[in-house]
């Protein structure tokens, strides 16, 4: 939440945020707050720190929710493969929270499933505990999602596979995206210092417009006189003009 302190206090913030931020994975800026030349006082602005420690589960939560959204909204609708959502969810949570896991996952399912029987949700619950499960793979998930790759380009998953497309196959399809972003990139830097395309230099160069042909003369002999350079009216009768065998 942001709020005003005053200059005393807000230096003082400002001495401890990085300090502070460390211990929360939070990072806390202090600005100062003017009007013209006068200073209100200092502005405490809280953010989330780059590079904090990545949970695995939750960002594989939050992209799941997603796809929720982008298929059914806010809730998830009444059809029988909707528990789907619940199971993946289940053997996620039950991996990361292990004993706790079953209130994380009833309440995620009265979140998004409120439909739901209860005793439906404890069923699924029950079965996760009765097997040992191993950590999903992503392509494990699109597959028990039925996550295409084209939707999960589109919603720009990361943690999750794709049905229809193997791993091996992204990481190519990836590599290829990379490299047109890279070659356009490069482009235009190239176009901005001013450098010529291909298209604008073939169309300058002088095998297209062949000069030496205006005075019915080889190219070396051309380039012998000083590369003379024929009126432009004089190029164009040449080139409507063939030359003889």
């Amino acid at each position: 939440m942001d709020r005003l302190v005053g200059a005393d206090e807000g230096a003082r913030s400002a001495d401890r945020a990085e300090e502070a931020g460390r211990a929360d994975g939070l990072a806390r800026d202090v600005t100062a707050v003017k009007i013209g030349d006068c200073l209100l006082g200092y502005k405490a602005v809280q953010r989330r720190m780059r590079g904090g420690r990545w949970n695995h589960f939750r960002g594989r939560m939050r992209e799941i929710e997603k796809l929720i959204r982008h298929r059914h909204g806010e809730i998830v609708p009444e059809a029988d493969d909707a528990l789907i959502y619940v199971e993946v969810i289940a053997s996620l949570a039950f991996l990361e929270f292990k004993e706790a896991f079953v209130d994380v996952v009833l309440g995620w399912a009265a979140r998004w499933l409120p439909w739901a029987p209860k005793a439906d949700i404890e069923e699924i619950i029950y079965e996760r505990t009765k097997v040992r499960y191993s950590p999903l793979t992503a392509d494990a998930l699109g597959h028990a999602l039925h996550l295409s790759y084209a939707e999960r380009s589109a919603l720009d998953i990361r943690t999750i596979g794709a049905f229809d497309v193997p791993k091996a196959k992204r990481a190519n399809l990836q590599k290829a995206k990379r490299r047109r972003r890279d070659r356009s990139r490069k482009e235009k830097q190239r176009r901005a210092a001013g450098a010529l395309s291909r298209a604008d230099y073939l169309g300058n160069s002088l095998s297209t417009s062949r000069p030496w042909e205006a005075f019915g003369i080889s190219r070396r002999t051309w380039e012998r006189r000083g590369k003379p350079m024929p009126e432009p009216e004089i190029i164009l009768d040449a080139a409507a003009v063939p030359l003889a065998a």
